[in-house]
């Protein structure tokens, strides 16, 4: 595969006035192992959040209802 054709400066100052700039990308190299085991990895950490998610708003409401049921008995008391 190799890189690309440098431009040349006429063709880079050409772009450039047009509105472009250089830029270099980076990927992860699909083919390796160690890439698709943390893919592997980020997907179970996903799927655990979005039980955990589950959970956590059962658990926020839960105490809502408790800090509402607590504040109407002290609103009894007085």
């Amino acid at each position: 595969m190799g890189r690309p054709r440098e431009l040349s400066e006429e063709e880079r100052e050409a772009l450039r006035k047009e509105g472009f700039r250089p830029v270099e990308v980076w990927l992860p190299d699909i083919w390796s192992d160690e890439v698709w085991e943390q893919v592997y990895k980020d997907c179970e950490l996903i799927r655990g959040s979005e039980e955990e998610a589950d959970v956590n708003l059962w658990i926020e409401e839960a105490a809502r209802e408790t800090m509402r049921l607590i504040n109407e008995m002290e609103e009894d008391d007085k």
